[in-house]
């Protein structure tokens, strides 16, 4: 599970809608066909609105619905009544391959394998849904898999109704049909979400979201739902204008005076920086070593920001790439410097420790941790794109 804290709600929304226009993509490229679960909330309605900006096969999606409110149709209280605003009004799908669920049938147990005779017909036999977006409650549900809920406990359906939750009873996807999604994607914001996402990505099988698979998961979350005060399971947001950052160093033999340099100055600047290494001058030592954890570290969201240095930074860039989550980019000037994190959300400064001085490298770095991501759709897009590509690639390796 990979987590990525974005500047608000709405960036949420916009970037969630760029990587499901790019798995859409990708997809219908693949299969000729994409099919999308979605699930109910505002940041969900936002991205649905977002999508008519994106660049979408819309003939060949078909969109399903992850869980249902047993309740009259146009009820407020319906997904559906929001999936027909947010979605129908403003993006160009045909109306007929969004499959709503049949709650207002007066037989919901035969509703529920009606349903479920839906999804074969759209998504094979046994279905499987190209890519699920899920919510996350306070007390840990999603769809409407509910805490003490018999229906957390079904495994010969893929659809099934809950219990009494809030006033009504639900229909719902289950765990079987879920956890064969080919992505998973959640959306989680706001600060009564912040301890329970903190358990989700622990592994929290206690919670109901917890039994939903983290293989390959992706989690985009705002600032108070990924930064709880005080909890050990936070992910760091860049501080604003680069100020006292977590930073992460690592270099070979080819640019270890230039680290020691570097970071001596971070500590000066107020910055916490974390030594991948060399810890010591080895010229027989190999930077895929030192390089590789310090990537990971951003990956997962234990930095804020990294520097990977080696001899000319070409090595220390091609493998910090490799690492899905990293953006790495090998800089002399200070303008890529900070068009690299504004446009591309560039997370790594590769520098050489041969071609560049240690004035200038500073000057460098110091522009890197002061630029912020802008947040603006189109590159919201272009990277959604990039994260797709990387999970092409951690699929073919399974």
């Amino acid at each position: 599970m990979r987590i990525q804290a974005l500047a608000d709600a709405d960036a949420v929304a916009r970037a969630a809608a760029a990587f499901i226009a790019a798995e859409a993509r990708s997809a219908v490229a693949a299969r000729g066909r994409f099919v999308l679960a979605v699930s109910g909330g505002r940041t969900p309605w936002k991205m649905l609105r977002s999508l008519a900006d994106e660049q979408i096969p819309w003939p060949a999606v078909h969109v399903v619905q992850v869980d249902e409110r047993v309740a009259p149709d146009g009820d407020p209280d319906r997904n559906l009544t929001h999936l027909r605003e947010s979605l129908l009004t403003h993006c160009p799908i045909p109306a007929e391959q969004l499959h709503e669920m049949p709650v207002e049938s007066p037989d919901l147990e035969a509703a529920t394998a009606q349903y479920a005779q839906t999804l074969r017909e759209v998504a094979g036999s046994p279905p499987v849904l190209d890519l699920a977006l899920l919510g996350l409650g306070p007390d840990g549900h999603t769809a409407s898999l509910v805490p003490g809920d018999p229906v957390l406990d079904v495994t010969d359906a893929d659809v099934a109704l809950s219990g009494v939750y809030q006033g009504r009873r639900r229909m719902t996807l289950t765990y079987p049909l879920l956890n064969r999604s080919r992505q998973i994607l959640w959306l989680v914001t706001g600060r009564d979400k912040a301890a329970v996402l903190s358990r989700l990505a622990a592994g929290d099988v206690s919670i109901p979201a917890g039994r939903i698979r983290r293989e390959g998961a992706l989690v985009l979350a705002d600032p108070e739902a990924a930064a709880p005060p005080g909890s050990a399971a936070s992910w760091p947001i860049p501080k604003r204008g680069g100020n006292g950052m977590r930073v992460g160093v690592a270099t070979d033999h080819g640019g270890f005076e230039l680290k020691e340099d570097i970071m001596a100055r971070l500590r000066a600047a107020g910055h916490e920086v974390v030594d991948f290494g060399a810890a010591s001058f080895d010229p027989n030592d190999d930077y895929p070593d030192f390089v590789i954890p310090l990537s990971r570290a951003v990956a997962a969201g234990t930095v804020d920001r990294a520097v990977a240095i080696c001899g000319s930074g070409v090595g220390a860039s091609i493998c910090a790439n490799k690492v899905p989550g990293a953006r790495a980019g090998l800089i002399h000037d200070n303008f890529s410097a900070a068009q690299g994190v504004e446009d591309d959300h560039m997370n790594i400064l590769c520098l050489g420790g041969r071609t560049v001085g240690s004035s200038v490298a500073w000057d460098l770095v110091r522009t890197f941790l002061a630029a912020e991501f802008s947040d603006a759709s189109r590159h919201l897009r272009r990277i959604a794109k990039v994260e797709a590509l990387e999970l092409e690639a951690t699929r073919a390796s399974r």
